[in-house]
């Protein structure tokens, strides 16, 4: 059985702030080519977080506050110095915060850009955070570990939150060591044995936001991700808060116990799909809702708050699917902006420029004629280019909730013209790579299984021991 609660608890999330102390630079051609090559803002990031706290200021029913990590954009002292003020409004205004930080803030080289040059920021090492930040979480927590800078805290009568930082060794592995899987294990015992419930949040995702992200990007996931998240589930951890992906996405793991986990993964607060999360706990259910800011102090040329995140977003993918087709080694550059790793880009380099190039000119209804299936595709799909198909499905990816449904004109054509091609894939060398993508376009891309990825109402599984 689920234990049954007194009030429902009422919790706000928002993750990857990333944010860019203005005096960094943020004009003049070092940062231009800076800012060009991220699909997140970097000069806006201070007003879009004033707005943000302002609008969780106006929330006078919900004062906990969970911040799930990369709260500088590169581990500058100058960033976080100019973030800490922003998040200790909200203490001032009667509101817990409790933060995690993550990979990205700490570095020890980091850049300001100061008209044509890439200059020396101030750095950050990993054991500053505790102090610069320790006043959002960690001075409330009931248990430490000192090495990992994981916590605990009681966010309320019957409930614990694990706020575990999964920093690794920051570079190849982001995850939790022996000891530190076996800390939490026992903090998730001591808290059963106090009659507590648990939730967790940590930055990497433990569950793959998109079947198509641990294909190019398996690093980007937490560190032994299948197996975690099985041991966590097993251990009564049903719902874990995560960032990083800065995708909108709710995933779901049954285990072979017949335990239940859900990642819910959250877009970064400063690109889009700029989500805050406002999550209920009831007795039987989680409700999962996402709000959005609607404006920000910035020169949005005309555009809503979504429209300019989609600008910056669009800009960045645009030149990706441009740079698949003309140049491949600018792709290999761009690659960290869609949490692509470089070394899979020239791997695959001949498939990804024949690729990229049919997306430049082919609409669906003329790959169709050319794969000789023309009679099967439907005519209001045909005239679409195919570069602006795959924009959008990349931009529905992040935003969650994938439309193209099986029984949508969309996916029909691409099923048809998968099936088409499979056969001459197979015929490449190295075709391993480019099948288990066509499969996985079909099975997650297109579009995404329940639950829903924005608004979803979740229900808490008895733990079977």
């Amino acid at each position: 059985m689920v234990p049954a609660m007194g009030e429902p608890l009422k919790f706000h999330l928002i993750t990857d702030l990333h944010h860019y102390a203005a005096s960094l630079g943020t004009t003049g051609s070092a940062y231009e080519r800076r800012s060009h090559s991220d699909q997140k803002c970097l000069a806006e990031t201070g007003a879009i977080i004033d707005a943000t706290v302002d609008w969780l200021l106006e929330d006078q029913e919900i004062d906990i506050i969970l911040v799930a990590g990369d709260v500088s954009c590169d581990g500058e002292k100058e960033s976080h110095l100019d973030l800490i003020p922003k998040l200790r409004r909200l203490k001032e205004g009667g509101k817990r915060v409790i933060l995690i930080t993550a990979t990205h803030d700490y570095n020890d080289n980091p850049i300001r850009c100061i008209g044509d040059e890439r200059l020396p920021a101030t750095p950050t090492t990993r054991g500053e955070l505790v102090d610069l930040y320790r006043e959002f979480g960690l001075d409330e927590a009931v248990a430490v570990n000192q090495e990992t800078h994981s916590y605990v805290v009681q966010l309320a009568p019957g409930w614990r939150l694990l706020a575990l930082n999964d920093d690794g060794d920051g570079r190849e592995f982001c995850g939790y060591y022996e000891d530190h899987l076996h800390w939490i294990l026992d903090q998730v015992k001591q808290a059963h044995e106090a009659g507590d419930e648990v939730l967790a949040m940590t930055h990497h995702p433990i569950l793959p936001p998109s079947p198509i992200y641990p294909l190019f990007s398996r690093r980007d996931m937490l560190g032994d991700f299948e197996k975690t998240s099985t041991i966590l589930a097993d251990a009564g951890v049903q719902f874990i808060f995560t960032g990083h992906t800065h995708m909108q996405n709710i995933a779901v793991k049954t285990t072979e116990k017949g335990n239940t986990i859900y990642d819910i993964n959250t877009s970064s607060l400063v690109g889009f799909a700029s989500a805050i999360r406002t999550v209920t706990v009831c007795d039987d259910r989680m409700d999962v809702r996402s709000d959005h800011i609607d404006h920000f102090d910035w020169d949005l040329h005309g555009m809503t708050v979504d429209e300019y995140f989609k600008s910056v977003f669009d800009r960045l993918l645009n030149d990706i699917f441009d740079s698949m087709a003309f140049d491949i080694p600018r792709l290999s550059r761009l690659a960290g902006g869609f949490s692509m790793e470089a070394e899979t880009i020239m791997k695959l380099r001949i498939p990804l420029t024949l690729a990229g190039r049919a997306l430049q000119k082919l609409t669906i209804g003329r790959l169709a004629r050319l794969l000789c299936i023309s009679k099967d595709i439907s005519p209001e799909v045909k005239p679409i280019l195919l570069k602006d198909l795959f924009v959008e499905i990349v931009r529905n990816i992040y935003s969650g909730d994938e439309p193209y449904t099986p029984d949508t004109p969309v996916y029909q054509a691409f099923k048809r013209i998968m099936g088409r091609i499979k056969p001459l894939v197979k015929r490449m060398k190295n075709s391993e790579s480019m099948l288990n993508i066509m499969d996985v376009i079909l099975d997650g891309v297109l579009y995404d299984a329940p639950p829903a990825d924005n608004n979803a109402v979740l229900p808490r599984m008895p733990w079977k021991k």
